[in-house]
């Protein structure tokens, strides 16, 4: 029995002194948290939108004139918020003008039709024939044949004596023969390049010709060594004439040339050109001009 007594007595003890320690602890803790008889606050965090008529909102610029301030959006009112979300599918019925895939802007413009879409033009469009290092021009003209790669400059000395056709009942002028037709007005030296240019187009013209009835560029005496038969083979620098596409045409001996087409000519031809009364007599330096008058 006096056992039992005991062990209650320091169970009792215990607790008790426990019990105080504790409220000695906690009288240590708030005399440490009230020594300077007041406690710490936290400041409060400023705010991100400054209201209008602040400080800040007269350092960054004045309000606008919806009462928002600087950096901040005007609240969209009940009708854009509508179209907004029925333009990004957020709403039932869409918008006509502003629905994705259909015809017709908010901006009033029309839809090119299938009809009227243009398709691609890959033909020529005569850029390189009209540039100057590339093109096939002169004096800024381009012209209408390209000398084929066998032109050469004859070693035979040509010449075209130029007769001209005298009109009925004209008396002669005693520098040609009695009773002849022609006159002979000029002698041209065509053996000093490849090719002899015809026309009206004097930036270009090798032989300029004033007749209306004649093309800018009517035709073109092409020089070109080629193999002659008649030589064994040989290359030969022979003339050949071509007509360039003129609207009254070359003509050799009498006969209508085709246009881009080279017809050789050959010593004593005549070529006439339009309606030119002018006769073009293709002969070399041996025969002169009183013997050719004289024929």
């Amino acid at each position: 029995m006096s056992n039992n007594v005991s062990d209650d007595a320091a169970l009792a003890s215990l607790l008790a002194s426990t019990q105080r320690r504790q409220e000695e602890k906690n009288q240590a803790l708030s005399a440490s948290q009230g020594g300077g008889g007041r406690t710490q606050q936290r400041k409060p965090r400023p705010s991100q939108h400054p209201t209008p008529g602040s400080k800040r909102d007269n350092y960054y610029g004045p309000a606008s004139s919806d009462g928002t301030g600087p950096g901040q959006q005007p609240q969209p009112q009940p009708q854009q918020q509508r179209k907004r979300q029925r333009r990004w599918g957020g709403g039932s019925d869409p918008i006509p003008d502003q629905a994705w895939g259909e015809a017709g802007g908010s901006d009033g413009e029309e839809q090119p039709s299938k009809d009227e879409v243009k398709k691609a033009d890959f033909g020529l469009s005569g850029a390189l024939a009209t540039d100057e290092r590339t093109g096939n021009t002169y004096n800024g003209v381009v012209l209408a044949f390209t000398e084929p790669p066998e032109a050469r400059a004859p070693n035979t000395r040509w010449r075209l004596y130029v007769f001209r056709k005298r009109r009925e009942g004209q008396a002669d002028g005693g520098g040609g023969g009695g009773g002849k037709d022609a006159e002979l007005i000029e002698t041209l030296h065509v053996s000093r390049q490849s090719a002899y240019l015809f026309g009206r187009e004097r930036k270009v013209a090798d032989v300029p010709v004033d007749h209306p009835s004649l093309s800018k560029q009517h035709c073109v005496l092409q020089y070109r060594a080629t193999p002659d038969a008649r030589f064994g083979g040989r290359v030969n620098c022979r003339p050949y004439l071509m007509d360039l596409g003129s609207t009254n045409g070359t003509f050799l001996n009498g006969e209508r040339l085709e246009d881009a087409r080279y017809y050789e000519m050959r010593k004593g031809d005549v070529m006439t050109l339009g309606g030119s009364t002018r006769e073009y007599v293709l002969l070399t330096e041996n025969a002169t001009e009183a013997g050719v008058s004289a024929s």
